[in-house]
This record gives structure tokens, sequence and C-alpha cells, in this order.
């Protein structure tokens, strides 16, 4: 008798301990009802003037066409879609999600895109509007619906202090929901640094003023806003416009806004290399609202810069650059004079 009385003792001990053992994993002890879906994915690529043949009266593309100076023809046309299509399906096993695109003359250059056989196999839609830009060089979106739906919310325009192009692209800010959040993606590309840093520098000042401006408006009628910003900013993760103006910390960092490409620009990686010196021209800044385990939250470290040998020039001295599409009047053939970037996202129930 005394034996089982021992026995069921013990029973109940190991029992008691097991319970005690789930108890102390479950999600509710880290702050989360259930565990998160699949990973959705955010690149953002500067794709490098993709124009189609035509010459558009009201912009400045004559040279994009077959008789302008850099003979842009059919065939040209079709191997810089095909180029771009391989590098974003070369970004991982799906698809992303939502593509951010900077340097695209129009709609159709966009769809085109969308239709190259690397990229139909998703049922991609498009959020474009045309910019002031001289060149005539937009922003763009491409977002599969079947993850989220997404609407045009509405456009940023700055006109310029310096220089003699007062115009410059839109903003384009596009809103939708993941689980009751309200989430805005913004895609940027930032007046560039012709002329000098210092001296085109109050333009990128201009346009992230007018930037925080309207991100404090949203802010204000939703403080659970989720937040991205994405883009080719032409400033660096540590330069004013970035840290003082939108007021963009280090992941890790307290803020209310956190820039995922800060660690790695300090670093020496890049998406773009200027005179042997990588940087991080384009970036992923998004709002401390998707950090906190709720709707859509990021995967801090998945943030990246694709890149593979393929899409790489060696010049004679061993160094690594994109390989871009045209060099001054030279064809070159290759891909983007940037490489693009990627970020995972987790969606909560």
């Amino acid at each position: 008798m005394k034996a089982l009385k021992f026995i069921f003792s013990s029973l109940l001990m190991v029992m008691l301990f097991a319970c005690q053992e789930t108890r102390t994993t479950t999600k509710d002890d880290v702050g989360t009802d259930s565990p998160p879906e699949a990973a959705f994915t955010v690149m953002f690529y500067n794709v490098e003037n993709l124009f189609d043949l035509e010459d558009d009266p009201q912009k400045a593309d004559e040279e994009f066409t077959p008789l302008g100076k850099k003979r842009w023809d059919e065939q040209r046309y079709q191997t810089k879609l095909m180029h771009l299509s391989k590098v974003i399906s070369s970004a991982g096993a799906e698809l992303p999600d939502v593509i951010g695109l900077c340097e695209v003359e129009n709609r159709k250059v966009v769809q085109d895109l969308a239709n190259t056989d690397k990229l139909k196999g998703k049922p991609y839609e498009i959020i474009h509007r045309e910019s002031p830009d001289g060149r005539g060089i937009d922003v763009a979106l491409l977002y599969n619906p079947e993850r989220i739906k997404l609407r045009e919310a509405g456009v940023i325009e700055t006109s310029l202090p310096v220089g003699d192009r007062p115009n410059t692209r839109l903003i384009l800010h596009a809103s939708g929901k993941v689980n009751k959040r309200n989430v805005h993606f913004f895609v940027n590309h930032w007046p560039s640094r012709y002329g000098g840093k210092e001296k085109s520098e109050p333009n990128r000042m201009a346009v992230a003023q007018n930037l925080r401006n309207y991100l404090d408006q949203l802010i204000a009628t939703d403080a659970d806003a989720e937040i991205v910003l994405m883009g080719d900013f032409n400033d660096y993760p540590v330069d004013p416009s970035i840290t003082e103006v939108l007021g963009a910390k280090p992941a890790g960092q307290q803020g209310e806004l956190v820039n995922l490409m800060h660690e790695m620009h300090r670093k020496g990686l890049g998406s773009y290399n200027y005179k042997g010196e990588w940087g991080a021209l384009d970036q992923f800044i998004l709002s401390a609202t998707l950090m906190d385990g709720k709707g859509l939250d990021v995967k801090p470290e998945s943030a990246q810069f694709i890149r593979h040998d393929w899409m790489m020039y060696v010049n004679d001295e061993g160094e690594a650059y994109p390989s871009r599409t045209y060099g001054g009047p030279n064809y070159y053939g290759g891909y983007s004079d940037h490489l693009p970037i990627l970020a995972e996202f987790l969606i909560y129930p």
C-alpha cells in the first residue's frame, strides 16, 4: 500500500511540474495572445531610369528614346525589365508583398515590370501618381492584394529652395489595414546631391520637414498608426535630415521612428557605392508601433541589402559596384546603380 501511495504521489508531482512548465511558455506571458503568422515582405528598389520609348513633350526624357543620346530601344527596354524582375525575384522563396519603386517614368513601365515572366505569378496592383519632376521620374508602389489591400491616401509635394529645378518627386502615401490597425507606406525619392552635399542639402531638409509635418498630423489623429517610410533619401542614416528633422533613431534606441539601416551603414554596408565607399542611401524608417507585438511587426534582423555577385561590376582595383544600365551615354546593360532593400514583417492575429 505504501508503494502505491508513493507511486501516486510521484505521478502527481510530475503532472504538477508539467503544468507549471507549460504555463511558463505561453504567449500570454510574453504579452502576445497567439503566435504571428508567416512573414510579410516589403522591398524598395531604385531601378535607375526605367523609361519607356516614347518622347513625352511634357518631360525632359528625350535621351531615353530610340533617337536620343542613349539610343534607348525596345531591346534595351526589354533587357532592363528582365534584369529588374530577376533581381526582385531573387530576394526570397516568395515574391515581395509590397514593392516601393523610384526612377520610374510612368504607370506603364510599372505595369510592364509587373507583367514580366518572373513577377506575373503575383497579382500585383499599382499605386502611382505623376510627379512634377523635370526629368519625368516618379515613385510607385506594387502590392499583392491577396496579402494586403491598399489605397492611395495622398501625396506630399515640396517646392525646393535651392537650384534651378523647383519641382521634385512627390512622396507617395498609401494606406491599408492589418488586423484592424492602420498601416501606412510612404515611398520617397528625395532630391539628389547634384552640385555637392552641402549645396543641395537645403532641398532634402525641406522635403524632410514637409514629411515630418505630415507624419505629426497623422500620428495626432491615430497614435497607433503603423508607418513604413522607404526610399532613396539621398542622405545617409546619420545626416541631419534623417536624424534631426525626421528624428529617426538607430534600432534599439527609444524614439518615435527607428532606422533599420543605421547600424549597417555605420559598419560600411549600403545600397550605393560612391567613389569606393558604400552607404545606405536607401532605407527603411519605421514607427515604433511596428515593434509592439500587435497588427504588423517588423523583424529588425531581417532588414538587408539584396546583393548577388551577378548584380555587381568589379573594377580593375577589385572594387565592387552595382552593375548599372548606363554610365553617362555608355550602355553597360546592367541592372541598376542601386541595390534593393528588403525587410520581413510578422502579422499578429
